[in-house]
């Protein structure tokens, strides 16, 4: 969004100090210490939604029945049926709502995009997409309760570019990979077939 048509109107965190060093830091004018009282303000229009993955269903209800836009970072939810409510409640209020993934908008995405719809490539048989970094010190990965999982986290960016060159959801998924501890999944490697024979790998 251009700063010269919006700016950022508020912060809100899980305690007002943690709100208020973000909003010195940042220049914000207004800082929350609660989600509720973000929602209550009549100065905010869109929100974007950075909270742990297991809070984005209640966060994202809360915003959208308070009548704001938003844009929540992935994934959207933990299950299915909490998308669904989202976007039932996004219908409800007519209210925006989109998933906050940032690499959509990079150029060079952009341009894979226009290659891939305009058919300069011709036929697109074969996607192979590899993704990902080490995870071992990021504590929120590695955890149920905090939505961990390499799936959750980096399985967005590689899934949408199959689903980008193939437009259609996929016929069959074989997966395979390893966990932690915890029973967390850290490595996995997926295969996906679509109409025709076309496959699409991705790790």
């Amino acid at each position: 969004l251009p700063a010269s048509d919006h700016k950022v109107q508020a912060v809100a965190a899980r305690t007002l100090d943690r709100a208020q060093d973000f909003a010195k830091k940042h220049e914000i004018p207004s800082a929350y210490g609660s989600y509720e009282e973000l929602a209550k303000s009549k100065d905010v229009d869109v929100v974007y939604i950075g909270v742990l993955n297991p809070q984005h269903y209640e966060v994202s209800l809360l915003m959208l029945n308070s009548g704001k836009h938003v844009l929540c970072e992935k994934p959207l939810a933990m299950n299915k049926k909490q998308v669904e409510g989202i976007l039932a409640a996004a219908k409800a209020n007519k209210r925006f709502f989109m998933e906050a993934v940032w690499s959509r908008f990079f150029p060079a995405y952009q341009r894979v995009r226009e290659l891939t719809s305009s058919g300069q490539l011709g036929e697109v048989k074969k996607v192979v997409v590899n993704f990902g970094f080490p995870l071992a010190n990021v504590d929120r990965l590695q955890k149920r309760e905090l939505g961990g999982g390499v799936v959750y986290d980096l399985g967005v960016y590689t899934i949408q570019v199959s689903q980008w060159a193939f437009q259609e959801k996929p016929q069959k998924i074989e997966s395979s990979g390893t966990t932690n501890a915890e029973g967390i999944d850290d490595d996995v490697s997926s295969t996906l077939t679509y109409s025709g024979g076309r496959t699409a790998r991705m790790r």
